[in-house]
């Protein structure tokens, strides 16, 4: 008797086991993933009016998750912005989502723009609702790349660099 008690203990116990590694082995990664639709987003912009995905509808997206703490952030802002007006007119839109929630001081996003201007639309998650659909799950920088479609073709964590935002592009240019 007592075997067959085991053997139902340590059944049982695989079975456990078993779908807690199939559930994080199978699960998709938390977020907006490559291949998935993007979901639409409204944020106030740096005057206070409404910017959404939907403003660049038939337009390919850079979609730049920031702070200004962030170091990485801060050393590809300027790249972000050159890429920005280079191929604005290509139909390649670069938007910055500073995650106002992560400042230290609410204020500190906006010293930081007045003191690095830049011509990218800027917006900004206030209430942190933005960073739970597009969360920074690996931390900041994140950026996504939106397709004319509307579809999340790549999804890069970490700074980028010049090159890197390039060779991302060139396919869709």
């Amino acid at each position: 008797m007592k075997k067959w008690i085991s053997a139902i203990v340590v059944l049982i116990a695989v079975i456990i086991i078993g779908t807690i590694v199939y559930e994080n082995v199978s699960s998709p990664p938390v977020g907006v993933n490559q291949g998935e639709q993007a979901p639409e987003f409204e944020l106030p912009d740096l005057d206070g009016e409404n910017l959404s995905l939907s403003d660049f509808e038939g337009d390919f997206v850079v979609l730049n998750l920031w702070a200004s703490w962030c170091e990485p952030c801060i050393r590809e802002f300027p790249v972000l912005d050159q890429v920005h007006e280079t191929y604005e007119s290509d139909g390649v839109n670069v938007v910055a989502v500073n995650m106002t929630t992560t400042e230290r001081r609410p204020e500190d996003a906006m010293e930081f723009l007045d003191e690095n201007p830049v011509t990218m639309p800027i917006a900004f998650d206030e209430d942190g609702e933005f960073a739970d659909v597009y969360p920074p799950t690996d931390g900041m920088p994140t950026t996504y790349f939106i397709n004319e479609e509307g579809i999340v073709v790549d999804v890069h964590h970490g700074e980028l660099t010049e090159d890197m935002l390039e060779d991302r592009l060139q396919p869709f240019l």
